[in-house]
């Protein structure tokens, strides 16, 4: 399992500017640590990611990927980058910081350290938590929901 770089951009993210991204810096990312095509791209389900000209984009480049309309909604108890961006969230707060440089340098350096494993471990949960959701009819679930679900199945 092989992570991207993270890229950290100034200002707000509009369709366009998610376009150039993909083009600039995250198909060039794929291209390197997946040289056979043996990804598969996926969205957050943001609104951005969603808009017709990055769909049209994404249509035309990026052929690996789960379909829009395969995608559940954005579910940050099942999709592990929203638990992935929790953690970055909470190492943030154990520190002060003088500058915008400084919390982009830190950004970068847990992004860098992040543990492999717990990606991995995270990935492989999914299953189970379609399932927990599937259980509760669609409805919010919580860690000890699919757990249970690995129990009890």
């Amino acid at each position: 399992m092989n992570t991207a770089r993270i890229v950290i951009k100034k200002g707000t993210m509009t369709s366009q500017k998610y376009i150039d991204l993909l083009q600039e810096k995250i198909m060039p990312s794929i291209e390197q640590l997946y040289p056979n095509d043996d990804y598969i791209y996926q969205d957050d389900c943001d609104s951005i990611h969603r808009s017709k000209i990055v769909l049209d984009f994404i249509k035309h480049h990026i052929p690996n990927r789960i379909m829009t309309e395969d995608q559940a909604s954005k579910l940050d108890d099942v999709w592990p980058i929203e638990n992935i961006w929790s953690i970055i969230r909470m190492n943030l707060k154990k520190k002060d910081y003088q500058d915008l440089f400084q919390v982009k340098a830190e950004i970068v350096k847990i992004w860098k350290n992040f543990d492999i494993n717990l990606c991995a471990k995270m990935m492989s949960s999914i299953p189970k938590r379609l399932q927990a959701v599937i259980k509760k009819k669609g409805g919010r679930i919580l860690k000890i929901d699919y757990l249970l679900f690995i129990i009890y199945y």
